[in-house]
């Protein structure tokens, strides 16, 4: 009966600090989950340890356990306890305080050598406490007889306690996931301890640099202050090209390209004439360091495509003579094929449609190019060969809205060859697409020899222009009515000079 009076306490204790132990455990963990952050596992095991260790001291002050340890093990494991706990509390505010207030709540940036010197010296408080009031010590009576051990220990950790204090001081110029370069090496900073700065290069490979090293070195920071960078693209072209055609071309192949910022807008520089071309330089502004490489490769993808497109040679760097006879030919194959899907050209003879056929250009398009632009002058007009297309109108809000998509067979921009007429639409390539290309200077030939044919075109056009206006008067305010037949009839005469009057 005495035993079960004794034991019936203790065990009374030990339930109430385990339900006290589990009420707090899972308090942390609910917050933690509410806050949507992931608590590490560490914080189980810590916690679990402890709560053995107050069972344990409970247990050894009440019968039947009384006096099972000895005084000096009592006092350590009390002391080990204390410091237990202690790191607990430390651990747990830096988690949520650091850790998810400070830096993802306030994004702010802690550097992770302060953030350890201040745990660890938080820490040390808690050591020396534990010391007066545990062991009833003066801790500083203890370190002043070892002062000259402290100093022989400081001397032989001078360079260890150097790159520490040079890890604080860089922590504020360098933040894990910046980019920089030093000399041959250039990386992204995937972590900053006490004694290292670690760089992952494009290779894959990680770089160790002391912070001491790392302190004395100039290098260059691409994340540092403002993020944007500016990337710069070297490109040759033929001396029998205008140098402002060559610079237009080269600044509509960065529009719409995924990562190219619009403001600083791209800059174009012509740098110097030498022996077998006319260099230029195109510049433009990324946010983001890491795609740099990407983006300046999508750019000059583009300017290849676009140089092709334009006529404009990239000569090799030897004196060669090329004997270019007119245009480029592209040649399409099958023209029946191609033309008779083509209601504007369903007027024509074979012959005629023969010729139109030799003079189409090949050109291609990649995905976020724009073929044409709303309210832009042009003269020339547009068969969809592969590829897919959108048709886009402008808004009074400045928006755009969809009107359709272009597939292979479909056409554009034949009021443009005929009238000369500004771009009703812009058109924006939604896939890598191929294009046929007709100028007015390929179809005047043919109405020259058959004037007539304007009054047919004039029917065509006006009736798709109507259509057009249809589709457009659905998404926003109605168009004003298309033009009659014989008004454009008189401005395809006008536009290409026919002489002979129907």
């Amino acid at each position: 009966m005495d035993m079960l009076s004794a034991i019936i306490p203790l065990l009374i204790t030990v339930s109430v600090t385990l339900l006290l132990s589990a009420a707090i455990y899972f308090a942390i963990r609910f917050f933690a989950f509410k806050r949507s952050f992931p608590l590490p596992h560490q914080f189980d095991f810590l916690w679990i340890t402890a709560t053995l260790l107050v069972l344990l001291l409970l247990a050894v002050e009440r019968p039947p356990l009384e006096g099972a340890l000895s005084p000096k093990a009592l006092v350590w494991t009390t002391f080990v306890t204390f410091l237990l706990f202690c790191y607990i509390g430390i651990f747990i505010l830096d988690q949520f305080i650091v850790e998810y207030f400070l830096v993802t709540v306030l994004k702010l940036y802690v550097a992770p050598p302060l953030r350890k010197a201040t745990v660890m010296f938080i820490f040390a408080i808690g050591v020396l406490v534990g010391m007066q009031k545990i062991f009833s010590m003066n801790p500083w009576a203890v370190y002043a007889p070892t002062g000259a051990i402290s100093i022989g220990i400081g001397i032989a950790l001078k360079d260890s306690f150097g790159m520490f204090f040079a890890g604080l001081a860089l922590s504020r110029v360098v933040r894990i996931g910046d980019w920089i370069n030093l000399g041959e090496r250039e990386g992204q900073v995937t972590d900053i301890n006490w004694a290292r700065t670690v760089l992952r290069t494009w290779e894959g490979t990680s770089v160790f640099i002391p912070n001491s090293e790392l302190q004395k070195t100039i290098f260059q920071s691409y994340s540092y202050g403002d993020p944007r960078q500016r990337c710069r693209l070297e490109v040759g072209a033929s001396y029998d090209a205008p140098p402002q055609k060559v610079k237009n071309a080269l600044k509509a192949c960065v529009q719409n390209v995924d990562g190219v910022l619009s403001a600083p807008a791209p800059e174009v520089l012509l740098l110097n004439f030498a022996d077998s071309s006319i260099h230029y330089a195109l510049t433009f502004w990324i946010a983001d360091y890491s795609r740099h490489r990407e983006i300046t490769s999508d750019a000059a993808t583009r300017v290849w495509y676009a140089f092709q497109r334009e006529g404009i040679q990239i000569p090799f760097p030897i004196r060669t003579v090329h004997m270019v006879q007119g245009k480029p030919e592209s040649k399409a194959q099958e023209p029946e094929t191609i033309l008779s899907g083509v209601e504007l050209f369903q007027a024509l003879s074979m012959s005629e449609r023969q010729i139109v056929l030799e003079r189409l250009l090949r050109h291609v398009y990649l995905k976020g190019e724009v073929v044409v632009r709303e309210n832009e002058q042009g003269s020339s007009f547009f068969i969809v060969h592969k590829g897919r297309l959108e048709v886009l109108k402008s808004n009074r809000d400045g928006t755009s809205t969809q009107l359709g998509e272009l597939t292979a067979g479909q056409f554009f921009g034949e009021l443009s060859l005929l009238t000369g007429e500004p771009r009703t639409a812009t058109i924006r390539a939604l896939a890598d697409s191929e294009l046929l290309r007709l100028e007015k200077s390929d179809f005047k030939e043919i109405l020259e020899k058959h004037p007539h044919l304007s009054e047919k075109l004039a029917e065509f056009v006006s009736a798709r222009q109507a259509i057009l206006t249809q589709v457009t008067s659905r998404q926003e305010t109605p168009a004003a009515a298309p033009a009659a037949v014989s008004n454009i009839s008189r401005k395809i005469r006008e536009f290409f000079n026919l002489k002979t009057r129907l």
